[in-house]
């Protein structure tokens, strides 16, 4: 009895040694919520850090959002969704606007850019890679033939404008894309006959204007076409790594602690992107304000998108009836700093479920350009 009488003594104690922080048995099911990523790997500086490379890299995870939101659980991590276009180099146009959106770093964007006017003869007046600029000198182009695609273009254009005189220089700018390990690409032509900016004025390439449209657009073409050839050997420029702006969207929380994206445009553009992206993942618009900044759509409960009709094998072999859509509410907004906001409601205005809402946002910005 004596043994018994201990063994149950012992027993009464060890079950609260065993379930603290510091006994045999830990209890680490909120450890995630204080997880960071750990700082990168640094090369010593007598090894070129240009010549290792991980022969199997980890994709980039983006840091939980305020993961405290979900008491109950981890949340889950975000869905991939792709897009047939989303490998492809493409050319975007909102009204005036032309641009490049390339899937690829801007890193490795940067010096194919370079590249591109080098073999076409043009020279560098000024270069700032932590802005992804670079300035043309100023060019000659005369009414003679020339081997080159920058002035011949150049020439071409001006032909059919009827303009003659002045000197033609071109002004490139490569920036992040709205998606992470994407990059977008600004050209402007400038014409000495007509009143420019000061030699400093860092000019905003992304809502000026060329004074010969023609140029830009045909110069896109050019510079599109040698990217997606792969022309230039895929590099790395170091002094490109610091690029100004970021990532032209982001999740981000709200006071509430409600789940937003953000885009770092204008407002027209940013309406613009949403109605591409809901489109490209075949989302069903329903209504569409723009004055108000609201589009009403349906979505799948299991947000599932493609093509209509298209399902892939598993998808037809496990599927026992489609899914019910729901109606949402998406609206467009102008924060103070000047960005925009994304929101996802429900179709009555009223809040939608958090990681719903996340999942949704998601969605929308991996269809983004």
């Amino acid at each position: 009895m004596r043994k018994l009488a201990w063994m149950l003594v012992l027993l009464a104690s060890g079950c609260s040694w065993m379930s603290d922080d510091k006994g045999l048995i830990v209890d680490r099911s909120g450890e995630y919520l204080e997880s960071v990523e750990q700082p990168p790997l640094v090369v010593p500086g007598d090894l070129y850090a240009g010549r290792i490379q991980d022969t199997s890299p980890i994709p980039k995870i983006p840091t939980p959002l305020r993961p405290e939101y979900y008491p109950d659980k981890p949340p889950r991590p975000d869905a991939i969704h792709g897009a047939d276009s989303r490998d492809e180099v493409r050319i975007q146009r909102l009204g005036d606007r032309i641009w490049l959106a390339i899937p690829e770093d801007p890193t490795t964007i940067w010096p194919k850019m370079k590249q591109f006017l080098a073999e076409n003869g043009v020279n560098l007046a000024r270069e700032l890679p932590s802005e992804g600029r670079v300035d043309s000198v100023w060019l000659e182009i005369g009414s003679e033939s020339y081997r080159d695609v920058i002035r011949t273009s150049i020439r071409d254009a001006k032909d059919a404008a009827q303009m003659t005189g002045g000197r033609d220089r071109v002004r490139v700018r490569v920036e992040p894309g709205l998606r992470e390990r994407t990059s977008e690409i600004h050209i402007r032509h400038e014409n000495d006959a007509f009143s420019l900016p000061a030699p400093d004025d860092l000019v905003n390439l992304e809502t000026s204007t060329s004074h010969l449209a023609t140029v830009e657009q045909q110069l896109l073409n050019e510079l599109g076409a040698y990217i997606a050839a792969r022309v230039a050997e895929q590099t790395v420029s170091m002094v490109a790594q610091d690029m100004g702006g970021g990532v032209k969207s982001f999740l981000d929380r709200d006071a509430e602690g409600d789940p937003v994206l953000r885009l770092t445009v204008d407002f027209q553009r940013a309406w613009a992107t949403i109605g591409q992206s809901l489109a490209r993942a075949n989302i069903e618009i329903e209504e569409s304000n723009q004055e108000a900044g609201i589009y009403l759509i349906n979505v799948r409960e299991d947000l599932q998108v493609g093509e209509p009709g298209k399902q892939s094998f598993f998808g037809r072999l496990f599927s026992f009836g489609g899914a019910d859509l729901r109606a949402l509410q998406i609206r467009v907004q102008t924060a103070e700093d000047g960005t925009q906001t994304v929101s996802a409601f429900q179709a009555d205005g009223s809040e939608l479920d958090r990681e719903f809402g996340q999942e949704v946002l998601v969605l929308l910005r991996e269809y983004s350009s």
